[in-house]
């Protein structure tokens, strides 16, 4: 994306920090309300990220709601429409409602371009530092640093950094390096959103956010490989799920006739390996489940340890979304689901803060109707997130589901059901 020279020393209302689900849904939605939006990503645009691609019902109905669910169709994705989890050769198929599968690849890079369209301002390969407080103002003062540690490329000659800064107070330093120097501007902005993802590394320098990982949390891996006739034991419109006593592994097809296929697994498990295919391969033996042809030439890829929770998500003209404010393990699309009902959740507090003043009471008010919306369901993951980690668990939860299946589609609902609240313009 091109940097606009007129970003320097200009007045944001909202500056976004990540472009991820939550951050773009949210320089949309913004921009949409009228309010003149940033959005700072540190990587290059597009980019391929290691996480489940799966679209799940109620990120679908919100995409609807949103007036976007045509452009998700353009991405071309395949659709989803059960669950198959399988321990020691022994399966359960549970129905879903109709979703979606997609690379992040192609759906962050919409959800950017539409941010774009809605009159956003765009820039890559910025990472941000919010700086702690340093003075007791009437509006307080927060300042971030933005570094960019790639080299310029040839055809962004013209970009530069800057400084955000809101007009209250709220302060982001740009920084951008050129082959040789580095140069600094400034921009303002009122209010700041946090969704870069897991642990916030915007926030490192601010303890009260501290996000640390749980003891024994999980590594993700990822991999998108092709899909041949070989592959056939996966169903059309099926997310598999292949359980072991070392962590689990979800495929699912994407478009372009790919597979997308991704893991958590305990880092004992990668230390005792030699790669992390072997405990791919290694999970799917367990399971019972004939390994994807083409997973040996795949590249795979991996992240931070998983599951944490942040300490606080909002501060004096500061709110997080998206896994910044923890992760939990989702299983079918729940995370990207999450994402989006906390970026069209926040809105009516961001256009207040905005057109009325901030308010200390939107701290206290954020905090809650997250937790109304999106904690409740953070809940049903970490459980069945635990259940996996205990797999000796599974077979009678698996025999209970087979019995009472009312049982596991009023869950299924649970997961994919819109909050009533949930107001999307």
């Amino acid at each position: 994306m091109a940097f606009s020279n007129s970003v320097d020393s200009q007045q944001f209302d909202v500056a976004v920090i990540g472009a991820g689900i939550a951050g773009s849904m949210s320089a949309i939605l913004c921009s949409r309300a009228g309010l003149r939006t940033i959005l700072l990503e540190r990587n290059r645009f597009p980019r391929d990220k290691v996480c489940g691609c799966c679209i799940n019902g109620r990120a679908i109905q919100i995409l609807k709601r949103a007036d976007l669910e045509s452009g998700l169709r353009q991405l071309q994705p395949t659709t989803t429409s059960s669950l198959a989890i399988q321990y020691r050769g022994r399966r359960l198929n549970v129905a879903m409602p109709a979703g979606a599968a997609v690379s992040r690849r192609s759906m962050d890079q919409w959800l950017v371009e539409e941010a774009v369209k809605a009159g956003c301002e765009f820039l890559d390969e910025v990472t941000a530092s919010v700086q702690p407080r340093t003075s007791e103002p009437d509006e307080r003062k927060i300042q971030l640093r933005f570094t960019d540690h790639n080299l310029r490329r040839p055809d962004q000659a013209q970009r530069r950094s800057g400084i955000v800064e809101s007009a209250a107070g709220t302060a982001l330093r740009l920084f951008q390096p050129t082959r040789t120097s580095s140069t600094n501007a400034s921009l303002v902005a009122k209010v700041v959103l946090v969704c870069d993802g897991l642990g916030h590394p915007s926030l490192h320098l601010i303890p009260s956010f501290n996000a640390d990982a749980q003891a024994g949390s999980r590594i993700g891996l990822g991999a998108a490989f092709p899909r041949t006739t070989a592959d056939d034991w996966i169903k059309p419109g099926e997310v598999l799920m292949a359980v072991t006593s070392t962590g689990y592994a979800g495929v699912v097809e994407i478009e372009n006739n790919q597979w997308n296929l991704a893991a958590a697994v305990d880092p004992a498990s990668l230390n005792r390996s030699t790669s992390p295919l072997d405990v791919l391969v290694n999970i799917f033996r367990s399971a019972g489940v004939p390994i994807p042809q083409e997973l040996a030439k795949a590249t795979i890829k991996g992240t931070l340890p998983l599951t944490r929770s942040a300490r606080k998500i909002a501060d004096h003209r500061l709110l997080l979304l998206g896994d910044s404010t923890g992760y939990v393990e989702p299983f079918t699309g729940e995370g990207m689901a999450w994402a989006l009902t906390a970026a069209a959740a926040v809105i009516p507090m961001v256009v207040s803060a905005v057109r009325d003043g901030w308010s200390e009471e939107l701290v206290n008010q954020w905090q809650s109707t997250f937790k109304d919306i999106v904690g409740s369901q953070k809940k049903i993951c970490r459980l069945l997130s635990a259940t996996l980690r205990h797999p000796w668990l599974l077979p009678p939860i698996l025999t209970t589901c087979q019995f009472f299946p009312s049982l596991t589609q009023q869950l299924v609902s649970r997961i994919n059901r819109v909050p009533e609240a949930l107001d999307i313009t």
